[in-house]
């Protein structure tokens, strides 16, 4: 999830998964490994047309959230532009995550809708930027590929209590979602909005980080996302039309360069692990002391969470909070 987009619990991970549409056929089990969905791309269309996820090329939408670290906008493009995953024709959606004004995400998810009008989700090609260089590339997947399946996005006729993958790449995209309700009414910057789905989205991947999306017929699209742990609110603030001239305009001319890593992020793991024993829970590359680091977070033996600050070019651990 997306995020790369604007992107969780194991409760169901292990749980059967109901069989949720009537158009493609779709395999499931509760050995998530054998998820399997048979799909036909002549069953499969780009035009996405769901009331709830309405892909319509030109059409923007723009989100915001206050964090910790400040201001994140969101900006999400549905463009002219179609791409071939499995087979079917799918529609590209331009998704960019700015972070005090600094583009820290860029992600182009790949849709199609089937005959029954459920819309999938077919991948995406993913990339975290620092300073305008690329440091990471994981949470991309594409359907078909290494072993990659696609999966529903937005139900045609969504019940409470479905329950449904979004995407299924091993150990790197597992996102699921619960239909809460369908009647919801909600406020947000761009209005107040009701008849909405409330959706969770979790992933057995990160547990803990599950959160509530509203999505609404009046919108096509999220209006609200709330994180279930902290009720932070990712809010839409607009929706316009955009030419296709001013997204190239945009757009960079050329691709941008990842960045420089003299230390591995392995190598960063174990320095962090000797300096404090524990668990490796996450790494992220940051700016820290004025240059990239790494920010290893470690579930401590004493049971402390600790961030440990490595020098992406020496190794040196720059620092140690908690």
């Amino acid at each position: 999830m997306k995020r790369a987009c604007l992107l969780l619990l194991l409760l169901v991970a292990c749980a059967p998964i109901k069989p949720t549409v009537t158009g493609p056929p779709v395999t499931e089990t509760t050995e998530p490994a054998r998820y399997a969905p048979r799909i036909d791309p002549a069953e499969f269309t780009s035009r996405v047309t769901n009331n709830y996820f309405t892909l319509t090329p030109g059409t923007k939408w723009t989100y915001q959230a206050q964090t910790e670290e400040g201001t994140e906008r969101n900006e999400v493009i549905v463009l002219d532009e179609t791409r071939l995953v499995m087979g079917v024709e799918t529609v590209v959606v331009w998704d960019r995550v700015w972070l005090n004004d600094e583009l820290i995400e860029e992600t182009k998810d790949w849709y199609a809708q089937d005959t029954e009008g459920n819309v999938w989700y077919f991948g995406e090609d993913s990339q975290e930027l620092l300073g305008g260089k690329v440091v990471n590339r994981a949470g991309s997947w594409e359907a078909g590929v290494d072993g990659a399946q696609p999966g529903i996005i937005m139900q045609a006729a969504p019940r409470v209590g479905m329950t449904y993958r979004q995407e299924y790449y091993e150990g790197q995209a597992e996102d699921m979602a619960d239909v809460l309700a369908l009647d919801e009414t909600i406020t947000v910057p761009y209005g107040t909005f009701s008849g909405c789905l409330k959706t969770r989205d979790y992933t057995p991947l990160e547990p803990g980080a599950d959160e509530h999306k509203y999505y609404c017929p009046q919108v096509g699209n999220v209006a609200l996302e709330v994180m279930v742990e902290d009720n932070q609110r990712v809010e839409l603030i607009q929706v316009t039309t955009v030419t296709q001239a001013s997204v190239k305009a945009e757009a960079r001319a050329e691709p941008a360069p990842e960045l420089k890593k003299d230390v591995t992020e392995e190598e960063a793991k174990a320095i962090a692990l000797r300096r404090v024993p524990g668990r490796v829970t996450d790494v992220a590359i940051e700016n820290k002391f004025g240059k990239p680091t790494y920010v290893v977070e470690i579930q401590a033996d004493t049971g402390i969470e600790t961030d440990v600050i490595i020098d992406i070019d020496t190794g040196e651990v720059l620092g140690v909070e908690t």
